[in-house]
C-alpha cells in the first residue's frame, strides 16, 4: 500500500471516531433494566413480604408507573410505595395487577443511574407451599421533558413459602446449638429461612434486620406514613421503614449521636442487649455488675441493660464466660435473646 494511500485510510479512520465522539451521549447510554428483589427469601403464610422495583441505567426519570402482575389465591395486596421526593399514586389493584405511578414535583433534575423505584407488600395466603410469583409486565418512564419510554420487562421473582407448624427442618441447624429455638421463632412466624432450605444461622444480622425481626415477635403494627428523623433515612431499605419508624416512635431505638441508624451496619451484642431491655421494662439506670471474663470491654451505655439481661438469662456468654460486647450478633443469637426475652415477659406479666 503506497504512503498517500495510507494517509488517505488514516484520514478516513481518524474522521470516522470524530464523527462518533460527537454523538449525543444518550445514543451510547445503556437501555435501563429492572429487577425485583423479595424481601424476606421465605415467608411463612400470613407473613408480609415486600417486593423491591429497582431500576438501572436510568436517564433523567422524572415520573413512572410501574405494572406488577400477582396470583390473588397465594397473595394479598397490602400497599405500594416510594422512598423518592415526589407524589405518589397507588391504584387499587384489579385482576392480580398492581398499577404504581410516582412523578417528582417542581423544576428538580430527573433520576439517573441505579435507584429503588418502589416497594409492593403483599400478605402471604394460600392453602398450600406452592411458590407465589410477581412480574413486572410494564414500565413507562418520563423525562423531565415529558417524553416516555414504555419498556415490557418480563422480569419475576419466585416467594418460597415455609407452612407454619412444628415440622419446619431446614438442612444446615441438624447439630446447631440454637436447633430447637430456630424452629420454634420460625413456627412463631417471626423469622424465616431461605429457598434453598438453610436457615443460615451464623450469618450477621443488620440493625434493620433485627428492629424488623423484633417488631414481628412483639407484634408492632407498621402502620406506615409515621416519619422518620434519623439523618441516613435515604439509606433504610423499604421493606424495614415501616417498622423502624414505629420502633422510633415508641422509644425502641434512638439511632447515634450523629443523628443516624446506620440499618445496613452489623448490630453488636451490647446493641442488642440494649434493645431487648428497653423491651423487657424501659431503660436500665442502675449500677450493674457482671461476671463475664471480658467485662471490662463493656462499653458504659451498655452495662446496666448487659447486667440485667444476664440476671434475667436473656444473655448467656460465650466460650470461656465472654459476653463478646463488640462483636455482631447472629441471626442464631437474636432470635434465641428475643425468644428468652419472651419467656422472661410472660413470668414478670404473671408477677
Amino acid at each position: 500500500m503506497g504512503i498517500r494511500l495510507k494517509y488517505r485510510v488514516g484520514m478516513m479512520l481518524l474522521a470516522a471516531w470524530f464523527t462518533l465522539s460527537l454523538l449525543p451521549v444518550y445514543a451510547m447510554a445503556k437501555d435501563a433494566s429492572f429487577s425485583l428483589a423479595v424481601s424476606n427469601s421465605t415467608s411463612i403464610k400470613g407473613n408480609q413480604v415486600v417486593v423491591t422495583v429497582t431500576g438501572s441505567d436510568l436517564t433523567d426519570v422524572y415520573g413512572f408507573e410501574i405494572n406488577l402482575k400477582y396470583d390473588t389465591n397465594l397473595l394479598l395486596y397490602k400497599k405500594s410505595e416510594s422512598l423518592l421526593q415526589g407524589f405518589s399514586v397507588p391504584l387499587a389493584p384489579a385482576d392480580g395487577l398492581v398499577v404504581f405511578a410516582h412523578t417528582k414535583v417542581g423544576k428538580v433534575a430527573g433520576l439517573s443511574g441505579k435507584a429503588e423505584l418502589a416497594a409492593i407488600t403483599f400478605e402471604v395466603i394460600g392453602k398450600n407451599t406452592k411458590k407465589p410469583t410477581v412480574e413486572l409486565t410494564r414500565v413507562k418512564l418520563v423525562k423531565s421533558d415529558l417524553t416516555d419510554t414504555v419498556v415490557k420487562p418480563g422480569t419475576k421473582a419466585d416467594i418460597a413459602v415455609q407452612a407454619a407448624g412444628n415440622n419446619i427442618t431446614f438442612k444446615d441447624i441438624a447439630n446447631h446449638w440454637a436447633k430447637e429455638g430456630i424452629e420454634r421463632a420460625v413456627s412463631m412466624g417471626f423469622i424465616n429461612g431461605f429457598g434453598d432450605g438453610t436457615f443460615r444461622p451464623d450469618v450477621r444480622i443488620t440493625r434493620a434486620e433485627f428492629v424488623v425481626m423484633t417488631a414481628r415477635a412483639f407484634d408492632f403494627e407498621a402502620k406506615g406514613a409515621m416519619p422518620l428523623n434519623f439523618r441516613d433515612v435515604d439509606t433504610i431499605p423499604v421493606w424495614a421503614r415501616d417498622y423502624i419508624a414505629e420502633a422510633e416512635q415508641t422509644g425502641l431505638i434512638k439511632g447515634y449521636a450523629d443523628g443516624s441508624f446506620r440499618p445496613n451496619q452489623w448490630i453488636s451484642r451490647s446493641e442488642m442487649a440494649v434493645l431487648i431491655m428497653r423491651l423487657y421494662d424501659g431503660e436500665h439506670h442502675s449500677n450493674g455488675t457482671v461476671s463475664f471474663a471480658d467485662k471490662q470491654q463493656i462499653k458504659s451505655w451498655a452495662l446496666p441493660s448487659v447486667a440485667a439481661a444476664a440476671d434475667l438469662g436473656i444473655i448467656k456468654g460465650k466460650n470461656g464466660n465472654r459476653f463478646a460486647p463488640a462483636d455482631p450478633a447472629t441471626r442464631a443469637e437474636a432470635l434465641i435473646m428475643l425468644l428468652r426475652l419472651m419467656d422472661a415477659k410472660v413470668i414478670l406479666d404473671i408477677r
